[in-house]
């Protein structure tokens, strides 16, 4: 018996290491630049086709200055860099001032694996995506490039892995222009991601393999008894 207790929880590890094998991020971007391999509305399909759910903050309300937290429960807030964000009822306008970047917080009111949003004229400047993970603290950055020129429509999305979920989103753009909007921000959950319906808030996939492993050699444990 223990021995197929030892093998049991040998396999369980080597689950959990091919649970974490794939272990990186889905990134998507499209953009109306006719040199862009993906349309905004492309990009997007793509991602949303990763997820099982997923939620839309379209920024329709008040508005108001920096801090505000929109309906749907998302609040956003300056970062004291010296650029501004406000929100007119519609979507989100930055401005760079005299900072290098527009850069701006969004919190989420539940921890989600994945994350896109529309942005226009960001005139070929960086757009960067600092994401916390929810569980460890650790910030992850994604740079993307966006299309040469002004005036173009963009969305940027991202998808973790099944064990990864965030808490928190940092925008970072560097528009030449010094004046960008954002708008539809979404967060979701990847297609694979296990949630317990009497627990709205996921588990990490090893912790789930490693609770189910430990479940199973208890269960053994029993039996023996």
């Amino acid at each position: 018996m223990k021995q197929r207790l030892i093998k049991l929880l040998g396999t369980c590890a080597v689950v959990v290491a091919a649970a974490n094998a794939n272990a990186f991020p889905l990134l998507f971007q499209g953009s109306t630049d006719p040199t862009a391999a993906f349309t905004p509305a492309e990009a997007r399909a793509l991602w949303e086709a990763e997820l099982q759910s997923f939620e839309i903050d379209t920024l329709t309300g008040a508005g108001g200055a920096a801090p505000f937290t929109t309906p749907i429960g998302y609040t956003y807030s300056e970062t004291g860099n010296g650029s501004t964000i406000s929100w007119d009822g519609n979507e989100v306008d930055g401005s760079r001032g005299a900072a290098q970047f527009i850069q701006f917080d969004v919190t989420f009111p539940t921890f989600v694996n994945a994350v896109g949003f529309d942005v226009e004229d960001n005139d070929g400047g960086t757009m960067d995506l600092l994401l916390t993970d929810a569980f460890t603290g650790v910030v992850t950055t994604f740079n993307f490039q966006s299309t040469p020129g002004s005036g173009d429509d963009e969305f940027f999305g991202v998808v973790f892995d099944t064990s990864t979920f965030i808490s928190s989103l940092r925008v970072s753009g560097t528009d030449p222009g010094g004046l960008t909007d954002w708008d539809n921000f979404t967060t979701g959950v990847g297609a694979n991601v296990v949630i317990n319906p009497n627990n709205p808030v996921p588990v990490p996939g090893t912790l789930v393999l490693l609770g189910l492993g430990l479940a199973m050699a208890g269960s053994l444990k029993a039996r023996r008894g």
